[in-house]
């Protein structure tokens, strides 16, 4: 009977040990025997779509080299209080003890107390995709100056509104979140660089409410033909990031019979925009280096882990792409990965 019990007991055991590794939680980890202080949390906005993809990637190749290991931590698009759920991320992180905090916060202000308290405990934070309102409430930020990108793409667009001999007209902005702050600075920049270009013939163009569609392609695509039905002199719309806008604004311009004769100029590459090359459904992009923003990310955060002094703001530059040079432009972005990662 003793034996029984102790075999019972040894079976059960290795049975807990079995369901804890099972439970994980989708995340590429190095062999640090669960040790906290060599845990990174990675928390994006979303991890799916042309730009979030290879970022993640990065992410984790870039901790497993270093001998971390990577719990990325996000949720999807439409989840209802986003916010809230990605706070409570950060919370786990400190009660988890974790080494450090990579986070793309929603939301400038919301997530400041969360973070400022991370950094109490003795956790470096660090931002990436969008940043906070107070740059001291976090160690360092990575990614794109938003507003410079978006000031690129409004002089972009400008120029070829020129170029066609297009004077005048309503312009439409898509996005996924008018909260983002993401979105806030990519608008606020493509307006001054339209303005820059355009000069004094600006005030013959009417900036059309801004749509938004929480990622969700449907929305996006019904607003747009509303606007487009209601202002016969739409010229031109800016999609700012992610497959929702891309793909609404490409579903709008064919079924409203626009493609081509309304201008579309969009943000981040994706394999979704070659199949509006052909019949002019896109004009042409801003395009972030995704990849090596999950690279800095990790690499900064692990010097700050180690009492590395880093820089408060590493910047990630935006490339223009035109139309025409987007499918070469891939190829160009998948070696580059995988001579990155080789």
């Amino acid at each position: 009977m003793k034996k029984f019990l102790k075999l019972a007991t040894a079976l059960i055991a290795t049975l807990l040990v079995l369901v804890a590794c099972a439970s994980g939680g989708g995340s590429k980890s190095s062999s640090n025997g669960g040790d906290a202080k060599k845990t990174l949390y990675f928390i994006p906005i979303v991890d799916i779509g042309a730009y979030w993809n290879p970022m993640r990637l990065g992410a984790e190749e870039t901790a497993e080299k270093l001998g971390y290991e990577l719990i990325v931590k996000t949720s999807p698009p439409a989840e209802a209080q986003k916010n809230e759920k990605h706070i409570g991320f950060i919370n786990e992180a400190v009660s988890n003890g974790a080494a450090g905090i990579a986070i793309a916060p929603i939301e400038a202000t919301m997530f400041k107390n969360p973070i400022k308290q991370a950094g109490d405990a003795g956790i470096p934070v660090i931002t990436f995709d969008a940043d906070l309102e107070n740059p001291e409430d976090r160690v360092s930020y990575v990614g794109t100056d938003n507003e410079l990108a978006g000031a690129e793409l409004g002089r972009r667009a400008a120029e070829r509104l020129i170029a066609d001999g297009i004077t005048a007209g309503s312009i439409s902005i898509v996005c996924v979140d008018r909260a983002q702050p993401t979105m806030i600075a990519r608008e606020k920049g493509l307006k001054a660089g339209f303005e820059e270009v355009m000069g004094d013939k600006t005030k013959n163009f009417k900036f059309l409410e801004t749509i938004q569609d929480k990622d969700q392609a449907a929305v996006s695509k019904e607003q747009l033909e509303g606007q487009i039905t209601a202002n016969k002199d739409l010229v031109l719309v800016f999609s700012l990031g992610s497959e929702g806008p891309d793909v609404g604004v490409m579903e709008a311009l064919a079924s409203q019979n626009k493609a081509g004769k309304i201008l579309h100029f969009g943000f981040d590459y994706t394999p979704t925009w070659e199949k509006g090359i052909e019949d002019g459904r896109i004009t042409g992009i801003v395009d972030q280096d995704a990849y090596n923003i999950g690279v800095q990310v990790i690499e900064n955060l692990v010097k700050s882990i180690d009492g590395k002094k880093i820089d408060k703001n590493i910047p990630i530059d935006v490339k223009f792409v035109e139309a025409k040079d987007i499918v070469e432009y891939g190829k160009q972005k998948a070696e580059q990965k995988t001579t990155t990662t080789e």
